[in-house]
């Protein structure tokens, strides 16, 4: 069964992120692959953040919640940073409907 994301990134309480989209995962690998993609862009330009680790165990997180009933409103949070101790960016990762994933790709077409 399909499970569908909000994928986004920027900085952590800020109203609108730096870019956002919307995927349809069949499997856990497939959600992990995009996350990893965008946390090694993260990594590379602020330095602190996204580990193979932290990935893993991030999107563990994230799909278990898709499989929940009533999945959570806010998204997950991998955060990033110039510091060990201070990350004010994050990779934000939501549980969406099959209903958003579809108006998602009528505006992107």
């Amino acid at each position: 069964m399909a499970k569908y994301f909000s994928i986004s990134s920027g900085l952590r309480g800020a109203y609108l992120p730096d870019n956002c989209f919307v995927m349809k995962c069949t499997t856990r690998w497939q959600l992990k692959s995009a996350i990893t993609y965008d946390a090694n862009h993260m990594h590379e330009a602020y330095g602190f953040g996204g580990s193979k680790r932290d990935i893993a165990t991030f999107v563990a997180q994230c799909w278990r919640e898709a499989k929940k009933p009533q999945p959570a409103i806010l998204p997950y949070c991998l955060s990033f940073g110039s510091k060990p101790k201070e990350r004010p960016y994050g990779l934000f990762v939501s549980v969406v409907s099959r209903k958003e994933y579809l108006e998602y790709l009528k505006e992107e077409n």
